[in-house]
């Protein structure tokens, strides 16, 4: 499992991190304390993950899921990735 250390190494002093079973949770959108209890206890990889998607499959195996609002902050743009 990656390390705190890691993790702010990857996103930021400032992430936000919670964990479920063998799953990292960062929550880079700065959620109240109440929500990311929320997630943590709601998280279901089965659930989330879609099954039938290549990509979600190795975001799943790789055991790390980002929260982020990044979309919401440009709401009437097209975003390519």
């Amino acid at each position: 499992m990656i390390s705190k250390q890691e993790i702010l190494l990857l996103f930021g002093k400032n992430a936000m991190v919670s964990r479920k079973g063998r799953f990292v949770l960062v929550h880079l959108d700065r959620p109240s304390r109440s929500l990311i209890r929320a997630r943590t206890r709601d998280f279901d990889p089965d659930q989330f993950f879609d099954s039938g998607c290549p990509i979600c499959q190795s975001q799943k195996e790789g055991g790390i899921v980002v929260f982020d609002d990044m979309l919401s902050e440009y709401p009437d743009e097209d975003i390519f990735m």
